[in-house]
């Protein structure tokens, strides 16, 4: 079974809704929201997206999990200015076309299931034709200059009443990828869930090269939604770059 597809029940106990995720996206522009469109690029279960679309004027939410994306779909029955799709981040082009948005935002480590650096290139091109001028693309991605500088295996455990999420990591430096690994532990039954899944170990002074050559500029890095100064032991990496 796909990781998420194994995790999808129980992922609003492991990833609640961060209503400050919603203040970082309002601090990114001046404008109204009811006169911004936004993509929400792996928007899993929906909740981060259902919360925008209270306040913006039209919301898309993307993710390649079709149980998440169904989640996501029941929950929003209600709301005329959001849609849930099944699509694939590196084919917004041709799925929505050029100047469609004036927001892409990419949150929850989303950005390192990409197979390569040059996928993350060819993201961000995608990314720039998407928005509109002066439009912002934000992502979340965990730091891997700590990650790899630090020798750093894991991530702290999340838990709570329902669940016990422990995460941990193994640098593969030959293939510039971590191996996540992870048991989510259900309390009630005690049932685990295990996976291991490669992410893309992709360092801050690779992620501005790639920015800037797809067009981006005034690239601000940030180490947590509060908008706090990213130093070297941020655990997040966050990126607003202007279109």
């Amino acid at each position: 079974m796909d990781f998420y597809q194994s995790i999808a029940k129980y992922y609003h106990h492991i990833f609640p809704l961060n209503k400050v995720q919603v203040e970082f996206i309002k601090n990114s522009h001046h404008d109204s929201p009811n006169q911004l469109s936004l993509l929400d690029i792996g928007c899993a279960i929906g909740d981060l997206s259902l919360e925008l679309a209270n306040n913006y004027k039209s919301v898309t939410a993307i993710d390649l999990d079709e149980e998440m994306i169904n989640t996501a779909i029941e929950k929003a029955k209600d709301k005329t200015n959001l849609e849930f799709r099944d699509e694939n981040m590196l084919h917004i082009d041709d799925a929505f076309g050029e100047s469609s948005f004036n927001i892409i935002a990419c949150f929850g480590n989303t950005l390192v299931h990409l197979e390569s650096e040059e996928m993350v290139g060819v993201f961000f091109e995608k990314a720039k034709a998407a928005l509109k001028p002066n439009g912002k693309l934000l992502f979340q991605i965990i730091n891997y200059d700590r990650i790899i500088d630090q020798n750093v295996n894991f991530l702290p455990t999340i838990e709570n009443d329902t669940i016990k999420f422990e995460r941990n990591y193994e640098y593969l430096k030959e293939q510039n990828k971590v191996n996540f690994e992870t048991i989510l532990t259900i309390k009630e039954s005690q049932y685990q869930i295990k996976n291991c899944i490669p992410l893309l170990a992709i360092r801050k002074s690779n992620i501005e090269k790639l920015l800037l050559s797809a067009g981006f500029s005034d690239i601000q890095f940030f180490g947590n939604f509060k908008r706090d100064q990213l130093i070297e032991n941020s655990m997040p990496l966050i990126v607003e770059a202007k279109a």
